[in-house]
């Protein structure tokens, strides 16, 4: 029961990343534009594509990473290989923007800024993201913010963190236990908003409304490891499950839906293997990451320079955030991952 699935090398988790990603573009693509979001519109606020997107990252991201937890042979290991994958591309993206920066600023000179000089050390540390240098960006539609996308990572590292926890027990026949548990109490702080230890939170810029709901579908990922999807990955099975979601943004119940139908549907897509999407990684690279951090302050230039509408933004910044995904990828991401077996 505590042994986690082996799921096939060939699989559409690349395919599914860059999905997301890209869909991340397109809902920022809105509000960037000075334009509400179609997604939130069409479903009277219960998710937007941002959102929904995000959340699937994290149910791929708790499924791939308690994988990964039970395949270290220490907590070194772990965490190491969790470090090589997140820092090395953002501290390159820190950097790069940094340099960029003065290109952008709207005052006499940007080296006087003391938000400037902040900007590297306090968004480095992942927990206090600084999202504004006065004079960048300040007339834009959506004013101030350089990369509003980097919200999300101090979450994803605080997950890493949470399931090294449990570390000592990745082989037991509880883990599943312990797992679920903390998922259910997850869902139901988040479908009741519980604020509990919200103030602890907060020091560490962690807000508990989206800690609970981002915990509550990596928790479902990491649980779902312990299923063999290979006894329900039928197509109907999976159409069944899209459609009770649709069914349930139509009776406004998606919140206490999702979290359990869009996790076995995201899973049950991510374990297969369909031809043509399956080896994308291999072809290109897997660029989601790179896409996900430099999406936000590629669209938010092309506004400050030439103002765009939604969709030549939508289309633009996907061509541009791609070219600099793949060199994230080919360029650091992939060679530092060389590195992935130097602890042990």
């Amino acid at each position: 029961m505590g042994t986690a699935t082996n799921i096939n090398r060939s699989n559409n988790f690349d395919f599914l990343r860059l999905l997301f990603a890209s869909l991340v573009i397109v809902s920022h693509s809105y509000p960037l534009t000075g334009k509400p979001e179609i997604i939130g519109v069409l479903t009277n606020e219960q998710l937007s594509l941002g959102s929904l997107s995000v959340d699937c990252f994290f149910i791929m991201s708790g499924y791939l990473i308690m994988m990964s937890l039970q395949r270290s042979k220490s907590p070194q290991e772990y965490i190491w290989k969790r470090l090589l994958r997140l820092y090395p591309a953002y501290i390159v993206l820190l950097m790069l923007t940094m340099l960029f920066l003065p290109v952008l600023y709207q005052g006499n000179n940007i080296f006087h800024e003391k938000s400037y000089w902040s900007y590297f050390p306090n968004s480095f540390t992942l927990y206090k993201i600084q999202y504004e240098v006065k004079g960048i960006f300040e007339n834009n539609p959506y004013p101030k913010a350089i990369n509003g996308s980097l919200w999300s990572l101090s979450y994803e590292f605080t997950m890493y963190i949470a399931l090294l926890f449990l570390y000592p027990l990745r082989k037991s026949k509880y883990i599943i236990y312990i797992v679920t548990g903390i998922f259910l109490i997850s869902f139901y702080f988040t479908v009741n908003k519980v604020p509990f230890l919200g103030n602890t939170m907060k020091k560490v810029f962690l807000h508990p409304d989206q800690f609970y709901r981002l915990c509550t579908y990596f928790m479902a990922g990491s649980s779902f490891v312990f299923i063999n999807f290979k006894k329900m990955n039928f197509l109907w099975v999976k159409w069944l499950l899209f459609f009770i979601l649709l069914a349930s943004l139509y009776l406004e119940i998606f919140k206490y839906v999702s979290p359990v139908i869009l996790p076995l549907l995201i899973l049950l897509v991510g374990t297969s293997s369909t031809q043509y999407i399956n080896n994308i990684g291999k072809k290109i690279g897997d660029i989601s990451y790179g896409v996900y951090i430099y999406a936000f302050i590629v669209q938010q230039t092309l506004m400050y320079y030439w103002g765009l509408g939604t969709l030549v933004l939508m289309v633009v910044s996907i061509m541009i955030t791609y070219l600099l995904a793949y060199g994230s990828w080919h360029l650091i991401e992939k060679k530092m991952l060389t590195y992935k077996n130097m602890i042990k």
